[in-house]
C-alpha cells in the first residue's frame, strides 16, 4: 500500500464520523426533543470538463442536534450517458452511432447543516459533507463491438445552499444549489505490466428539489 493510501482510512473514518462527534459536543447539556429527518431529492448535475446536464436523485438522513445543526449520512446516484455520432450518408439526414459512454457516480459522505433562523418560514441553509465516491464508466464502440468497464473512486465533497420552505411543522420542501468536488482514480495495467493512476475530474454544479420530513 503506497503512502498515498495510508493516509486515507482513518481520513474517510474521520469523514464518516465528523457528523455525530462535532454537533453532539456542541448540543451536551441541552435538552431537546430526539428529532431525525430525511430528505428525498432529484434534481440536475452537469462536470465541470463534461458537456450538458444529466439527472441525479439523492438521499439525506440526519440528526437534528438543535433548530440550527443537522448532521447525518448523504448518498445519491447521478447517470449521465453520451454518445459520439456522426451524419449518415442517408437522404433523410440520420445520425449514426459509434460509440457510447454511460456514467453514474455515487456519493457516500458525513455532512453538517446549518440553518439559518428556525422561526420563518423561509429557512436559509447551508451544509458541507466529506466522505468517499465511486465512478463508474461504461464503453461502448460500435465500430470493433467492444466494450469495457472501468471503475474509480476517491475522497470527495460536496457543499450546498439554499432555502426550506415550511409546508407543516415537520414537513419541508428545499430548493438547492451545490457543488461535488473530486479527482477519482484506479490503478491501471497495460499490456507489458506497467501500473499507473487513472485520474476523473468530477467536479461539477447542480439543483436539486427536495422533500424532508421530520419524524421522532
Amino acid at each position: 500500500m503506497t503512502p498515498g493510501r495510508i493516509w486515507r482510512v482513518p481520513l474517510l473514518a474521520l469523514c464518516m464520523t465528523l457528523s455525530a462527534h462535532v454537533p453532539a459536543a456542541m448540543a451536551q447539556g441541552a435538552s431537546s426533543p430526539d428529532v431525525w429527518s430525511i430528505q428525498l431529492h432529484g434534481g440536475q448535475f452537469a462536470t465541470i470538463d463534461g458537456s450538458g446536464t444529466s439527472p441525479m436523485v439523492g438521499m439525506r438522513y440526519s440528526k437534528h442536534y438543535s433548530p440550527h445543526v443537522y448532521g447525518g449520512m448523504l448518498t445519491g446516484l447521478s447517470v449521465m450517458s453520451r454518445s459520439l455520432e456522426a451524419s449518415s450518408q442517408s437522404a433523410n439526414g440520420s445520425r449514426v452511432e459509434f460509440g457510447k459512454v454511460d456514467a453514474r457516480i455515487v456519493p457516500l459522505m458525513g455532512f453538517i447543516q446549518v440553518n439559518l433562523t428556525d422561526k420563518a418560514r423561509l429557512v436559509p441553509l447551508i451544509g458541507f459533507g466529506a466522505g468517499y465516491e465511486w465512478l463508474s464508466l461504461d464503453v461502448k464502440d460500435h465500430l470493433t463491438g467492444s466494450s469495457t468497464r472501468s471503475n474509480y473512486g476517491n475522497i470527495a465533497w460536496e457543499t450546498y445552499g439554499g432555502v426550506a420552505v415550511r409546508m407543516t411543522a415537520k414537513v419541508r420542501v428545499n430548493g438547492e444549489l451545490f457543488y461535488n468536488g473530486g479527482a477519482l482514480e484506479r490503478r491501471a495495467r497495460d499490456e507489458n505490466g506497467s501500473t499507473w493512476f487513472e485520474v476523473v475530474h468530477v467536479n461539477g454544479i447542480g439543483a436539486r428539489l427536495g422533500l424532508d420530513m421530520d419524524f421522532e
